[in-house]
């Protein structure tokens, strides 16, 4: 049984959300559904929920926009539904802050294992953050890793670029991140980047792997003024250099 919080479905559709919220359940999840943005923003105030798991076609105001006044909040996972076919819908979806998408239609058990992942990362990353991982290599500090003049704190979401500016990352980009400054050569595979971070197998023509790496390569060229850049291993993974 799931003890450390609750699942808020938003979803529009009174019998997708049902569904949803009965297959969490059955997992372990308490669950609330709401089936408007209004109805979402007071839940989400109110009940606090670990996870949220929100579809974007909503009726009353954009999805995307919830989802990035959503990710703002501190110990909150965001898993994005949406029946959108095209890459980009879901390359926004994860830039503007979410940790995970499925795209409709989608089996009930890829939804609760999504869910269940994310909150095992999550686990993972406040385990880390009070203290309770394995030592991290020397090189990192107690405030993350420090690269020339910029500070990776993946455990805490951010890296402070030279000048002070704080870059805030999504926990997908974060625990690629970690994955990446904690490997012998800074050098992960696509299959354990999929497994490690977005908690499930890597299936062919799956291209979430890839746009995780995309989106914390351009975080941190900005950050560091291209001297830290996240390189595509052709037919491997993705190398950390700086």
């Amino acid at each position: 049984m799931n003890t450390s919080g609750s699942v808020l479905v938003v979803e529009d559709d009174a019998q997708v959300a049902s569904t949803i919220a009965g297959a969490l359940e059955r997992d372990g999840w308490r669950t609330e559904t709401v089936m408007s943005l209004a109805e979402a923003r007071e839940r989400l105030e109110a009940s606090r929920p670990r996870i949220i798991v929100v579809d974007i076609g909503l009726p009353d105001g954009s999805g995307m926009a919830f989802v990035r006044e959503a990710a703002g909040q501190p110990d909150l996972g965001i898993v994005v539904v949406t029946g959108r076919s095209e890459e980009v819908d879901r390359v926004v979806g994860l830039e503007l802050g979410a940790d995970d998408y499925v795209t409709k239609p989608f089996s009930l058990r890829e939804v609760t294992a999504r869910v269940r992942a994310l909150s095992r990362r999550m686990d993972s990353r406040e385990a880390s953050a009070a203290g309770g991982a394995p030592p991290a290599p020397a090189e990192a500090g107690p405030a993350g890793w420090q690269i020339g003049d910029v500070l990776l704190d993946p455990l805490r979401l951010k890296v402070i670029a030279a000048d002070g500016t704080e870059v805030r990352l999504t926990g997908g980009e974060a625990g690629l991140l970690k994955l990446l400054l904690e490997a012998p050569d800074r050098t992960a595979e696509r299959e354990t980047i999929a497994e490690r971070v977005l908690g499930h197998r890597l299936m062919p023509h799956q291209r979430g792997v890839d746009q995780l790496a995309s989106m914390l390569r351009r975080k941190l060229a900005a950050a560091s003024e291209q001297r830290i850049q996240v390189l595509a291993l052709r037919g491997r993974g993705y190398r950390l250099v700086a």
